[in-house]
Protein backbone atom coordinates (compact mmCIF):
# COMPACT_ATOMS: atom_id res chain seq x y z
CA UNK A 1 0.00 0.00 0.00
CA UNK A 2 1.09 3.53 -0.72
CA UNK A 3 3.15 4.92 2.07
CA UNK A 4 1.86 8.59 2.10
CA UNK A 5 -1.98 6.54 2.70
CA UNK A 6 -0.29 4.53 5.63
CA UNK A 7 1.18 7.85 7.03
CA UNK A 8 -1.91 9.44 6.69
CA UNK A 9 -3.70 6.76 8.69
CA UNK A 10 -1.39 6.41 11.74
CA UNK A 11 -1.23 10.28 12.35
CA UNK A 12 -5.39 10.53 12.07
CA UNK A 13 -5.54 7.59 15.00
CA UNK A 14 -2.52 9.32 16.74
CA UNK A 15 -4.08 12.60 16.47
CA UNK A 16 -7.74 11.04 17.47
CA UNK A 17 -5.43 9.14 20.37
CA UNK A 18 -3.80 12.51 21.68
CA UNK A 19 -7.25 14.22 22.06
CA UNK A 20 -8.68 11.10 24.03
CA UNK A 21 -5.80 10.83 26.39
CA UNK A 22 -6.09 14.68 27.24
CA UNK A 23 -9.45 13.96 28.09
CA UNK A 24 -9.09 10.35 29.72
CA UNK A 25 -6.98 11.37 32.18
CA UNK A 26 -8.73 13.92 33.66
CA UNK A 27 -11.73 11.50 33.85
CA UNK A 28 -9.74 9.33 35.85
CA UNK A 29 -7.90 11.59 38.28
CA UNK A 30 -11.06 14.51 38.97
CA UNK A 31 -13.00 11.64 40.95
CA UNK A 32 -10.40 11.01 43.05
CA UNK A 33 -9.26 14.57 43.93
CA UNK A 34 -12.97 15.18 44.07
CA UNK A 35 -13.43 12.29 47.02
CA UNK A 36 -10.41 13.37 48.56
CA UNK A 37 -11.32 16.81 48.92
CA UNK A 38 -14.84 16.16 50.11
CA UNK A 39 -13.05 14.06 52.93
CA UNK A 40 -10.96 16.94 53.96
CA UNK A 41 -14.03 18.91 54.01
CA UNK A 42 -15.75 16.46 56.71
CA UNK A 43 -12.26 16.20 58.56
CA UNK A 44 -11.69 20.11 58.81
CA UNK A 45 -15.06 21.09 58.50
CA UNK A 46 -15.05 23.34 55.33
CA UNK A 47 -17.39 24.11 53.24
CA UNK A 48 -15.25 25.92 51.17
CA UNK A 49 -12.98 22.69 50.29
CA UNK A 50 -16.60 21.04 49.63
CA UNK A 51 -17.79 23.40 47.26
CA UNK A 52 -14.37 22.42 45.55
CA UNK A 53 -15.03 19.55 45.37
CA UNK A 54 -18.24 19.61 44.33
CA UNK A 55 -17.73 22.03 41.43
CA UNK A 56 -14.82 19.74 40.17
CA UNK A 57 -17.05 16.42 40.21
CA UNK A 58 -19.31 18.61 37.71
CA UNK A 59 -16.25 19.35 35.46
CA UNK A 60 -15.48 15.57 35.99
CA UNK A 61 -18.39 14.68 34.78
CA UNK A 62 -18.44 16.75 31.81
CA UNK A 63 -14.97 15.35 31.06
CA UNK A 64 -16.08 11.57 31.24
CA UNK A 65 -18.74 12.11 28.62
CA UNK A 66 -16.68 14.14 26.74
CA UNK A 67 -14.06 10.67 26.87
CA UNK A 68 -16.92 8.45 26.03
CA UNK A 69 -17.40 10.49 22.90
CA UNK A 70 -14.23 10.34 21.38
CA UNK A 71 -13.69 6.78 22.89
CA UNK A 72 -16.30 5.83 21.06
CA UNK A 73 -14.62 7.50 17.74
CA UNK A 74 -11.28 6.34 18.15
CA UNK A 75 -12.77 2.63 18.30
CA UNK A 76 -14.74 3.64 15.10
CA UNK A 77 -11.50 4.36 13.53
CA UNK A 78 -9.78 0.97 15.03
CA UNK A 79 -12.09 -1.25 13.62
CA UNK A 80 -12.44 1.12 10.13
CA UNK A 81 -9.01 1.99 9.60
CA UNK A 82 -7.47 -0.76 11.21
CA UNK A 83 -8.99 -3.56 10.60
CA UNK A 84 -6.30 -6.66 10.04
CA UNK A 85 -5.28 -5.54 13.98
CA UNK A 86 -8.69 -7.24 14.61
CA UNK A 87 -8.62 -9.88 12.07
CA UNK A 88 -5.29 -10.99 13.51
CA UNK A 89 -6.05 -10.74 17.17
CA UNK A 90 -9.62 -10.59 18.12
CA UNK A 91 -9.57 -13.90 19.45
CA UNK A 92 -6.93 -12.56 21.69
CA UNK A 93 -8.06 -8.92 22.55
CA UNK A 94 -11.85 -9.41 22.35
CA UNK A 95 -12.36 -10.46 25.77
CA UNK A 96 -10.60 -7.18 27.21
CA UNK A 97 -12.91 -5.09 24.81
CA UNK A 98 -16.35 -6.71 26.24
CA UNK A 99 -14.72 -6.27 30.02
CA UNK A 100 -14.39 -2.68 29.02
CA UNK A 101 -18.18 -2.34 28.56
CA UNK A 102 -18.74 -3.59 32.16
CA UNK A 103 -16.25 -1.21 33.72
CA UNK A 104 -18.21 1.81 32.03
CA UNK A 105 -21.20 0.48 32.72
CA UNK A 106 -20.06 0.50 36.57
CA UNK A 107 -18.83 4.14 36.28
CA UNK A 108 -21.46 5.21 34.63
CA UNK A 109 -23.91 4.24 37.45
CA UNK A 110 -21.82 5.25 40.50
CA UNK A 111 -21.18 8.21 38.88
CA UNK A 112 -25.03 8.94 38.60
CA UNK A 113 -25.41 8.29 42.15
CA UNK A 114 -22.69 10.48 43.18
CA UNK A 115 -24.15 13.86 41.43
CA UNK A 116 -27.44 13.20 42.07
CA UNK A 117 -26.76 12.53 46.14
CA UNK A 118 -24.61 15.94 46.17
CA UNK A 119 -26.22 17.38 49.68
CA UNK A 120 -29.35 15.16 50.18
CA UNK A 121 -29.72 14.39 53.66
CA UNK A 122 -30.74 10.65 53.59
CA UNK A 123 -27.43 9.68 52.10
CA UNK A 124 -24.47 10.04 54.74
CA UNK A 125 -20.85 12.04 53.40
CA UNK A 126 -19.39 8.16 53.75
CA UNK A 127 -21.70 6.83 51.46
CA UNK A 128 -22.03 9.77 49.04
CA UNK A 129 -17.85 9.22 48.70
CA UNK A 130 -18.10 5.20 48.49
CA UNK A 131 -20.41 5.91 45.39
CA UNK A 132 -17.28 8.14 44.55
CA UNK A 133 -14.54 5.62 44.92
CA UNK A 134 -16.95 3.13 42.46
CA UNK A 135 -16.56 5.84 39.94
CA UNK A 136 -12.76 5.77 40.64
CA UNK A 137 -13.21 1.87 40.44
CA UNK A 138 -14.70 1.60 37.06
CA UNK A 139 -12.84 4.09 35.20
CA UNK A 140 -9.74 2.83 36.37
CA UNK A 141 -10.83 -1.09 35.11
CA UNK A 142 -11.72 0.60 32.06
CA UNK A 143 -8.34 2.05 31.10
CA UNK A 144 -7.05 -1.46 32.46
CA UNK A 145 -8.61 -3.53 29.96
CA UNK A 146 -7.83 -0.97 26.78
CA UNK A 147 -3.91 -0.79 28.12
CA UNK A 148 -4.18 -4.49 27.99
CA UNK A 149 -4.48 -4.24 24.29
CA UNK A 150 -2.01 -1.85 23.53
CA UNK A 151 0.24 -3.88 26.08
CA UNK A 152 -0.53 -6.81 23.77
CA UNK A 153 0.41 -5.32 20.79
CA UNK A 154 4.03 -4.15 22.03
CA UNK A 155 4.49 -7.81 23.32
CA UNK A 156 2.05 -9.97 22.06
CA UNK A 157 1.18 -13.30 23.70
CA UNK A 158 -1.30 -15.90 24.88
CA UNK A 159 -1.49 -17.96 21.38
CA UNK A 160 0.53 -20.30 19.53
CA UNK A 161 0.99 -19.49 15.71
CA UNK A 162 -0.23 -23.22 14.28
CA UNK A 163 -0.55 -24.08 10.49
CA UNK A 164 -0.72 -20.07 10.30
CA UNK A 165 -3.83 -19.65 12.75
CA UNK A 166 -4.12 -18.65 16.76
CA UNK A 167 -4.24 -21.62 18.76
CA UNK A 168 -3.67 -22.22 22.24
CA UNK A 169 -5.13 -18.69 22.98
CA UNK A 170 -4.88 -18.01 26.58
CA UNK A 171 -6.49 -14.65 27.03
CA UNK A 172 -6.09 -14.26 30.63
CA UNK A 173 -1.94 -14.44 30.08
CA UNK A 174 -2.53 -11.62 27.52
CA UNK A 175 -3.88 -9.28 29.72
CA UNK A 176 -2.15 -9.92 32.73
CA UNK A 177 1.00 -10.00 31.43
CA UNK A 178 4.26 -7.97 32.98
CA UNK A 179 3.99 -5.90 30.27
CA UNK A 180 -0.13 -4.59 30.63
CA UNK A 181 1.13 -4.41 34.51
CA UNK A 182 4.15 -1.87 33.89
CA UNK A 183 2.45 0.28 30.86
CA UNK A 184 -0.59 0.57 33.22
CA UNK A 185 1.27 1.16 36.71
CA UNK A 186 3.33 3.90 34.59
CA UNK A 187 0.64 5.59 32.54
CA UNK A 188 -1.52 5.98 35.59
CA UNK A 189 0.82 7.55 36.96
CA UNK A 190 1.64 9.68 34.53
CA UNK A 191 -2.15 10.60 34.27
CA UNK A 192 -2.71 11.69 38.00
CA UNK A 193 0.83 13.62 38.22
CA UNK A 194 -0.18 15.54 35.08
CA UNK A 195 -3.50 16.71 35.98
CA UNK A 196 -2.55 17.08 39.37
CA UNK A 197 0.03 19.92 38.30
CA UNK A 198 -2.84 21.30 36.10
CA UNK A 199 -4.62 22.26 38.95
CA UNK A 200 -1.74 23.52 40.76
CA UNK A 201 -1.36 25.75 38.00
CA UNK A 202 -5.21 26.37 37.78
CA UNK A 203 -4.95 27.43 41.46
CA UNK A 204 -2.03 29.28 41.45
CA UNK A 205 -3.17 31.76 38.83
CA UNK A 206 -6.01 32.04 40.90
CA UNK A 207 -3.67 32.76 43.56
CA UNK A 208 -1.23 35.63 41.96
CA UNK A 209 -4.89 37.83 41.65
CA UNK A 210 -5.07 38.28 45.30
CA UNK A 211 -3.09 40.09 47.50
CA UNK A 212 0.84 38.57 48.45
CA UNK A 213 -0.55 38.97 52.24
CA UNK A 214 -3.35 36.89 51.75
CA UNK A 215 -1.76 34.44 50.24
CA UNK A 216 -0.70 32.13 52.76
CA UNK A 217 -4.38 31.84 54.43
CA UNK A 218 -5.99 31.66 51.21
CA UNK A 219 -7.72 28.36 50.03
CA UNK A 220 -5.36 28.59 46.46
CA UNK A 221 -2.66 28.12 48.26
CA UNK A 222 -4.44 25.39 50.63
CA UNK A 223 -5.10 23.38 47.01
CA UNK A 224 -1.53 24.41 45.09
CA UNK A 225 0.01 22.85 48.23
CA UNK A 226 -1.64 19.67 48.46
CA UNK A 227 -1.46 19.33 44.94
CA UNK A 228 2.12 19.73 44.79
CA UNK A 229 2.87 17.83 47.46
CA UNK A 230 1.11 14.64 46.31
CA UNK A 231 2.84 14.99 42.66
CA UNK A 232 6.13 14.96 44.55
CA UNK A 233 5.39 11.82 45.41
CA UNK A 234 4.16 10.60 42.60
CA UNK A 235 7.63 11.74 40.50
CA UNK A 236 9.12 9.78 42.96
CA UNK A 237 6.59 6.60 42.29
CA UNK A 238 7.44 7.76 38.40
CA UNK A 239 10.95 7.44 38.55
CA UNK A 240 10.66 3.51 39.81
CA UNK A 241 8.13 2.32 37.48
CA UNK A 242 10.17 4.17 35.01
CA UNK A 243 13.31 2.27 36.00
CA UNK A 244 11.03 -0.71 35.81
CA UNK A 245 10.22 0.05 32.06
CA UNK A 246 13.42 0.59 31.04
CA UNK A 247 14.19 -3.31 32.17
CA UNK A 248 11.48 -4.51 30.97
CA UNK A 249 12.54 -2.74 27.40
CA UNK A 250 15.63 -4.06 27.63
CA UNK A 251 14.75 -7.92 27.79
CA UNK A 252 11.19 -7.45 25.97
CA UNK A 253 11.27 -4.52 23.27
CA UNK A 254 15.00 -4.11 22.86
CA UNK A 255 15.05 -2.47 19.03
CA UNK A 256 12.76 0.12 20.74
CA UNK A 257 14.57 0.85 23.73
CA UNK A 258 18.05 1.09 20.94
CA UNK A 259 16.50 3.43 19.27
CA UNK A 260 14.91 5.19 22.17
CA UNK A 261 18.26 5.61 23.47
CA UNK A 262 20.51 5.85 20.43
CA UNK A 263 22.32 2.47 21.26
CA UNK A 264 24.03 1.99 18.06
CA UNK A 265 25.87 -0.85 18.88
CA UNK A 266 25.18 -4.14 21.33
CA UNK A 267 27.17 -4.73 23.59
CA UNK A 268 28.14 -4.28 27.04
CA UNK A 269 29.04 -1.11 28.91
CA UNK A 270 26.42 0.72 27.24
CA UNK A 271 26.47 4.60 27.56
CA UNK A 272 23.40 7.29 27.97
CA UNK A 273 23.21 9.46 25.39
CA UNK A 274 21.23 12.57 25.75
CA UNK A 275 21.14 14.80 22.44
CA UNK A 276 22.53 13.79 19.17
CA UNK A 277 20.47 12.66 16.53
CA UNK A 278 20.34 9.61 14.42
CA UNK A 279 20.86 9.91 11.00
CA UNK A 280 19.15 8.18 8.06
CA UNK A 281 21.99 5.30 8.34
CA UNK A 282 21.36 5.10 12.01
CA UNK A 283 24.88 6.84 12.93
CA UNK A 284 24.73 8.88 16.04
CA UNK A 285 25.71 12.78 14.95
CA UNK A 286 25.59 16.06 16.67
CA UNK A 287 26.38 17.54 20.05
CA UNK A 288 25.19 15.09 22.94
CA UNK A 289 26.21 14.49 26.44
CA UNK A 290 27.44 10.71 26.91
CA UNK A 291 27.57 8.79 30.52
CA UNK A 292 29.64 5.83 30.10
CA UNK A 293 28.03 2.57 31.84
CA UNK A 294 24.86 4.38 32.73
CA UNK A 295 22.25 2.60 30.83
CA UNK A 296 24.00 -0.86 31.30
CA UNK A 297 23.38 0.02 34.60
CA UNK A 298 20.11 0.73 34.48
CA UNK A 299 18.98 -1.91 33.06
CA UNK A 300 21.09 -4.50 34.24
CA UNK A 301 22.66 -2.95 37.47
CA UNK A 302 26.21 -3.77 36.18
CA UNK A 303 28.34 -2.21 33.62
CA UNK A 304 28.89 -5.60 32.01
CA UNK A 305 24.76 -5.80 31.39
CA UNK A 306 24.58 -6.83 27.25
CA UNK A 307 22.28 -3.76 25.52
CA UNK A 308 21.18 -4.98 22.17
CA UNK A 309 21.24 -1.81 19.43
CA UNK A 310 20.52 -1.04 16.45
CA UNK A 311 22.94 -2.88 14.46
CA UNK A 312 21.22 -6.20 14.85
CA UNK A 313 18.12 -5.07 12.69
CA UNK A 314 18.16 -3.51 9.17
CA UNK A 315 16.94 -0.36 8.92
CA UNK A 316 13.69 -1.17 6.87
CA UNK A 317 12.55 -2.67 10.74
CA UNK A 318 13.81 0.20 12.89
CA UNK A 319 11.11 2.69 14.36
CA UNK A 320 11.58 6.46 13.12
CA UNK A 321 15.14 8.07 14.23
CA UNK A 322 13.69 10.95 15.57
CA UNK A 323 12.08 9.24 18.51
CA UNK A 324 15.49 9.51 20.43
CA UNK A 325 14.99 13.37 20.28
CA UNK A 326 11.30 12.93 21.45
CA UNK A 327 12.85 11.06 24.24
CA UNK A 328 15.43 14.00 25.39
CA UNK A 329 12.51 16.30 24.94
CA UNK A 330 10.35 14.41 27.33
CA UNK A 331 12.87 13.50 29.61
CA UNK A 332 14.75 17.57 30.04
CA UNK A 333 10.64 18.40 30.76
CA UNK A 334 10.57 15.35 33.43
CA UNK A 335 13.57 17.34 35.14
CA UNK A 336 12.61 21.09 35.20
CA UNK A 337 9.14 19.61 36.13
CA UNK A 338 10.48 17.74 39.39
CA UNK A 339 12.88 20.69 40.40
CA UNK A 340 10.11 22.93 40.29
CA UNK A 341 8.31 20.42 42.39
CA UNK A 342 10.74 20.10 45.19
CA UNK A 343 12.35 23.46 45.19
CA UNK A 344 8.27 24.17 46.46
CA UNK A 345 8.26 21.49 48.79
CA UNK A 346 10.86 22.73 50.01
CA UNK A 347 9.91 26.16 50.53
CA UNK A 348 6.85 24.92 52.40
CA UNK A 349 9.07 23.09 54.85
CA UNK A 350 11.02 25.80 55.56
CA UNK A 351 7.70 28.03 55.22
CA UNK A 352 9.92 30.35 53.21
CA UNK A 353 7.78 33.27 51.16
CA UNK A 354 9.56 33.24 47.66
CA UNK A 355 6.85 30.19 46.65
CA UNK A 356 4.33 32.98 47.15
CA UNK A 357 5.64 35.34 45.25
CA UNK A 358 4.87 36.39 41.79
CA UNK A 359 7.87 35.40 40.05
CA UNK A 360 7.84 31.89 41.38
CA UNK A 361 4.15 31.17 40.97
CA UNK A 362 4.72 32.74 37.65
CA UNK A 363 7.77 29.29 36.67
CA UNK A 364 5.34 26.81 38.78
CA UNK A 365 2.18 27.92 36.45
CA UNK A 366 4.59 27.49 33.33
CA UNK A 367 5.40 24.53 34.20
CA UNK A 368 2.51 22.74 35.51
CA UNK A 369 1.15 22.23 32.24
CA UNK A 370 4.49 20.26 31.24
CA UNK A 371 2.64 16.96 32.37
CA UNK A 372 0.06 17.03 29.12
CA UNK A 373 2.99 17.16 27.59
CA UNK A 374 5.21 14.15 28.79
CA UNK A 375 2.18 12.65 28.97
CA UNK A 376 1.52 12.53 24.86
CA UNK A 377 5.12 12.16 24.82
CA UNK A 378 5.59 8.74 26.46
CA UNK A 379 2.62 7.77 24.17
CA UNK A 380 3.96 8.61 20.84
CA UNK A 381 7.39 6.82 22.51
CA UNK A 382 5.56 4.01 22.72
CA UNK A 383 3.21 3.60 19.65
CA UNK A 384 6.38 4.74 17.12
CA UNK A 385 8.75 2.99 18.90
CA UNK A 386 7.04 -0.32 17.83
CA UNK A 387 7.24 0.30 14.01
CA UNK A 388 7.27 -0.53 11.51
CA UNK A 389 4.65 -3.35 13.40
CA UNK A 390 0.86 -2.84 14.36
CA UNK A 391 1.57 -5.87 16.61
CA UNK A 392 5.22 -6.44 17.37
CA UNK A 393 6.36 -9.19 14.89
CA UNK A 394 3.73 -10.66 13.58
CA UNK A 395 1.72 -7.94 12.07
CA UNK A 396 3.11 -4.60 9.48
CA UNK A 397 1.62 -1.23 10.30
CA UNK A 398 1.31 -1.14 6.17
CA UNK A 399 -0.45 -4.92 6.17
CA UNK A 400 -3.40 -3.98 9.02
CA UNK A 401 -4.55 -0.97 7.09
CA UNK A 402 -7.84 -1.14 5.60
CA UNK A 403 -8.04 -2.17 1.77
CA UNK A 404 -11.59 -1.34 1.30
CA UNK A 405 -11.05 2.30 1.76
CA UNK A 406 -8.60 5.33 0.88
CA UNK A 407 -7.77 6.84 4.35
CA UNK A 408 -9.07 10.40 2.75
CA UNK A 409 -13.02 8.78 3.26
CA UNK A 410 -12.59 9.33 7.05
CA UNK A 411 -10.04 11.68 7.48
CA UNK A 412 -12.55 14.76 7.18
CA UNK A 413 -14.61 13.12 9.61
CA UNK A 414 -12.89 12.36 12.41
CA UNK A 415 -11.18 15.75 12.86
CA UNK A 416 -14.08 17.82 12.76
CA UNK A 417 -16.06 15.74 15.03
CA UNK A 418 -13.13 16.43 17.60
CA UNK A 419 -13.08 20.22 16.91
CA UNK A 420 -16.52 20.22 17.89
CA UNK A 421 -16.39 18.32 20.62
CA UNK A 422 -13.55 20.35 21.97
CA UNK A 423 -15.44 23.59 21.78
CA UNK A 424 -18.61 22.16 23.44
CA UNK A 425 -16.79 20.08 26.13
CA UNK A 426 -14.67 24.03 26.64
CA UNK A 427 -17.89 26.32 26.63
CA UNK A 428 -19.47 23.56 29.23
CA UNK A 429 -16.61 23.58 31.53
CA UNK A 430 -15.82 27.49 31.25
CA UNK A 431 -19.95 27.47 32.13
CA UNK A 432 -19.74 25.04 34.65
CA UNK A 433 -16.37 27.04 36.73
CA UNK A 434 -18.11 30.16 36.74
CA UNK A 435 -19.93 29.17 39.66
CA UNK A 436 -17.14 28.80 42.47
CA UNK A 437 -19.68 26.95 44.95
CA UNK A 438 -20.09 24.38 42.05
CA UNK A 439 -23.82 24.59 42.44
Amino acid sequence: MHGNIVNASRVLMGDSLGFHILILMFGLTLPILCIWFEYLSKKRNDEKLLNLAKLWSKVMTILVIAGVMSGTVVALQFSLVWPGILKFGGQVIGLPFLFESYAFIIEAVFLALYMYTWNKEKISRNLHMFFGSMVVLGGTLSAFCITTVNAWMNLPKGFDIVGGKLENIQVWKAMFSDTAIIEFAHSMLGYYLAVIMVMASIYAIKLRKERVIDRQRSVNFFVVKKMIILSGILILLSIITGSISAKYLANNEPIKLAQIEAVTKSGAHSSYVFGGILDSNGKLVGPRIVIPNALSLLVGESPNTFVKGLDVVPLSNRPPSYIHSLFDIKMTMVGILSLVIFVFIYGVYKKSKFILKDNYLKILILVGFFGLVIVELGWMLTEIGRQPWAINGYLKTQDAITKTNNITSYGYIFPFFFVILFIVTYLAVRRVTRDPKGN
